[in-house]
């Protein structure tokens, strides 16, 4: 649902469909820390220029990305057009061995605002998943009144802060900003990670919690050989 080439509102810089592109590090960085299920299929389905399914590949599993714009780079991993929150599935999602793990648009649609937006993607997410949901998200949006029933009866499995802040660009300023377009990220950002195959954790009082761990910042001498490339 990310990317169409539209104006944005008036006196907003705010891109009209939320199309951030995230680098394919912040992925990685997931893969690494988290132990993820071989033998399954994983879907992006807000993949804009597929880095969250390319980013997979490179670590040996099998993904791949629909949207409801085609921004794709790449046509292997590109599945086509697809409204993920539309009354249709599209043929991928009714695997029986799949994990759904997205960046999903927050809180714009068609320039116009949608309440709810992250969390109607991540409820739809759990009802297709077999495996796991994994949703990238600003760590803020842990703390709202109305999305306390997401967490307390659909407790996440395990939330996994990024230490580095990663630069989430408009995907329509990219080829215009160059080699600053991901450089001096300012909001802080977390994996909230679901099981479909586990029952909600409580503690010894019965209270959901998830356990929650922070991803350290890549290696200097990485980040320095990246933008030196």
């Amino acid at each position: 649902m990310s990317g169409e080439l539209t104006s944005r509102p008036k006196g907003s810089t705010r891109h009209p469909w939320d199309w951030y592109v995230e680098e394919k590090w912040v992925t990685h960085r997931l893969i690494d820390m988290l132990d993820l299920e071989s033998g399954i299929t994983y879907l992006d389905p807000f993949c804009g220029q597929l880095h969250i399914p390319e980013a997979l590949a490179e670590r040996g599993f099998s993904a791949f990305g629909t949207d409801l714009f085609d921004r794709r780079i790449d046509h292997r991993q590109f599945l086509g057009r697809h409204d993920f929150l539309g009354d249709q599935l599209h043929l991928l999602e009714a695997s029986d061995r799949l994990s759904i793990v997205m960046n999903p648009p927050f809180s714009f649609q068609d320039g116009r605002l949608v309440r709810g937006l992250a969390e109607k993607c991540i409820r739809r997410a759990m009802t297709i998943a077999t495996h796991k949901v994994c949703a990238l998200l600003p760590v803020k949006w842990l703390s709202s009144e109305g999305r306390y029933r997401l967490f307390s009866h659909l407790t996440p499995a395990s939330i996994w802060i990024l230490s580095e802040r990663p630069s989430m660009p408009p995907g329509d300023v990219i080829a215009q900003l160059g080699d600053d377009a991901f450089e001096n990220g300012k909001i802080d950002y977390m994996w909230i990670v679901w099981d479909m195959q586990r029952a909600p954790m409580l503690d010894a009082g019965g209270r959901p919690f998830a356990p929650t761990y922070w991803i350290p910042p890549r290696k200097k001498e990485l980040v320095a050989k990246r933008l030196a490339a």
